[in-house]
């Protein structure tokens, strides 16, 4: 894809995730609770979390990929910084795996085998 077209995606699915979010915030409030979906969305937002680091380092190009020197900004190495410290988001506050099972077994339920 041409980085264009993977800005445009991109936005379109954070547009959509806001709006989801936004939802289900609403419906939280109303039920007194919070659903189900918070796994969905916990795990969505961290996908397009580090979607969007992936775009701003892609868009940087080589200046993308330091670490520290005079040859980079400031923004520069914080881009660089966030692009890796979004991977650690998939193991904090949940992993991938936790959310995956909290999905299928309270969304699907599956895993009931006890």
């Amino acid at each position: 894809k041409v980085l264009r077209d993977k800005i445009a995606d991109f936005e379109i699915r954070w547009q959509a995730f806001m709006l989801t979010a936004r939802r289900a915030v609403e419906e939280s409030k109303a039920t007194g609770g919070v659903s189900e979906i918070s796994s969905v969305l916990k795990k969505l937002g961290t996908k397009l979390t580090q979607r969007r680091s992936e775009l701003m380092v892609d868009i940087m190009g080589l200046q993308g990929l330091g670490w520290e020197g005079e040859g980079f900004t400031d923004a520069e190495l914080s881009g660089v910084r966030a692009w890796l410290f979004g991977k650690a988001t998939t193991i904090y506050g949940g992993s991938t795996e936790i959310q995956n099972n909290i999905i299928a077994k309270r969304m699907l339920g599956l895993l009931d085998h006890q």
